[in-house]
């Protein structure tokens, strides 16, 4: 059992990675269980020598409350179908830090875990495309991770998560575009321009319905059909497809979650207009040129093991 005094999530994983010795770490949160057979199936990948992470798929532990339900329903878009397509064409950009395994040496080699920002379990899969490996993710690896019990949960889950696109857009800018990586070429990109349509999508509706019903005799040209198809449209048709795919009796909660889709919008507007970029960590690098995949630099031999910050240090 490790003591870190120095609080901190980054700086704690930093401190296991600078300790162990063997050649694969497994990253599991406080609030996350492994499924039968979930850590079998993610480390049968590492038989390939360019992965460098894999992750599974998070199922909500429990399906009781309407957070749960909505839950279950974005996992099966998200990780169930999206994931899964990225995975098809090496794209994945991140893996989720409720579970993933990853070479030790690969962490080493890229600098280990960046402290003092969000989203620093994909920021360490962006760098590890950058340089080269892989990051996979498995369906068949299945792990439970809790949902938010409160209101007050949510909006502070969902405030870090919509942040960190932009965090890892700013450290990692030099993918953008980079036309090496799928990552940086198409995903990185397309998650950019997703997170600005989804904070629009709460603000679209409300003028809408304001246009509509309070002035609409001044707006005689609306119509509530643009309005709905706005709303559903392909996002509705694609999520009854998917979650017939995975589990048929899972499609009685998409109105539920498609109701949760303009909450999440305000979710992402109000993370968005409250963002303040974080300064980094004076040990980890602001920004990594990108290590190209067929790189000269990249020797055979094993790339010496950085010194992380004695944990007792300030942060």
């Amino acid at each position: 059992m490790l003591d870190c005094p120095t609080p901190g999530k980054a700086i704690a994983l930093n401190m296991g990675i600078d300790r162990i010795r063997e050649e694969f770490i497994v990253r599991i949160d406080a609030d996350t269980v492994i499924g039968p057979g979930c850590l079998e199936h993610a480390m049968r990948h590492f038989a390939e020598p360019d992965v460098g992470c894999v992750g599974g798929i998070p199922m909500p532990a429990e399906e009781k409350t309407w957070m749960d339900k909505c839950r279950l329903i974005e996992v099966y878009m998200r990780h169930g179908f999206f994931q899964v397509s990225l995975d098809g064409y090496d794209g994945v950009m991140g893996i989720p830090g409720m579970f993933a395994v990853y070479r030790r040496s690969r962490l080493l080699e890229v600098g280990g875990m960046v402290q003092g920002m969000n989203g620093e379990d994909t920021d360490i899969c962006m760098r590890l495309t950058a340089a080269g490996y892989r990051s996979v993710a498995d369906p068949n690896a299945v792990y439970y991770s809790e949902t938010p019990a409160s209101y007050a949960h949510l909006l502070e889950q969902r405030t870090r998560w919509f942040r960190s696109i932009y965090h890892l857009t700013a450290r990692n800018r030099a993918m953008l575009f980079d036309r090496q990586t799928m990552v940086g070429t198409f995903v990185l990109p397309f998650n950019l321009v997703n997170a600005a349509r989804r904070a629009m999508l709460a603000p679209l509706l409300l003028y809408s319905v304001v246009a509509g019903v309070a002035f609409h005799s001044t707006f005689t040209s609306m119509r509530w059909q643009p309005v709905v198809a706005t709303l559903l449209g392909m996002s509705m048709i694609m999520t009854v497809v998917v979650c017939l795919i995975w589990r048929p009796g899972s499609v009685k909660y998409i109105p539920m979650y498609l109701a949760f889709r303009v909450l999440r919008s305000y979710f992402t507007l109000g993370s968005t207009l409250s963002l303040i970029y974080p300064p980094m960590h004076p040990r980890i690098p602001r920004n990594l040129k990108p290590l190209r995949r067929h790189v000269q630099a990249r020797s055979s031999t094993p790339p010496k093991e950085p010194q992380f910050r004695d944990s007792a240090s300030p942060g």
